[in-house]
């Protein structure tokens, strides 16, 4: 979670109350973010239902790790580790999911060197991130993007402050459940 903040709790709520298994990616900016409580009540909650969320580290500031060395990959996760901590308990360990996908070989070595071994990709990618304006997908095809390539042990990427994305996600349930998918977090997706 970073970057726009809205419709973020309204989205989590959403999961909550149906139930839906899924992993956050939470900045450190965002936990610490001094102009809104958004941030530190997603980790709340995340914290209050561990039996629907898994937690993952997305970098204090977001930057493009592979513009970084080693050490300051090491302090952006750190930064971000302890802003969460600050907040719950729940450890974002040992996920990592690198700003904007931006990722090689020492991305992958920096980071697990830090402690997250597994820097997570995903195969469908929403870009629920940009507005219909800026030529960003409506609701409609955000789920038909889903529907269409959703397979079993999919990783879809959403942002909770996704435009559409709140609107988006019951037809996206609707769809994975068609398709006998369940939503999970990545927690339960390697064990």
């Amino acid at each position: 979670m970073g970057g726009r903040v809205e419709p973020a709790l309204d989205i989590m709520n959403w999961l909550i109350a149906n139930r839906v298994h899924a992993t956050i990616f939470m900045t450190g900016a965002m936990a610490e973010n001094r102009n809104t409580e958004a941030g530190r009540e997603v980790l709340r909650l995340v914290a209050a239902h561990p039996e629907l969320f898994a937690l993952g580290n997305h970098s204090y500031t977001h930057p493009d790790f592979t513009t970084l060395g080693a050490t300051a990959m090491r302090t952006e996760l750190d930064r971000t580790e302890a802003a969460i901590g600050r907040i719950v308990a729940t450890s974002p360990r040992p996920f990592f999911r690198p700003p904007f996908g931006a990722q090689n070989a020492a991305v992958v070595s920096g980071v697990a060197a830090a402690g997250y071994p597994l820097t997570v990709m995903w195969d469908i990618d929403t870009i629920d991130w940009r507005p219909e304006s800026d030529g960003g997908p409506t609701t409609a095809d955000i789920v038909a993007k889903v529907r269409a390539n959703a397979r079993g042990g999919s990783i879809v990427l959403m942002h909770l402050g996704g435009y559409n994305t709140l609107d988006a996600l019951p037809g996206i349930l609707a769809a994975l459940r068609e398709a006998g998918l369940t939503p999970a977090t990545l927690s339960e997706m390697v064990r």
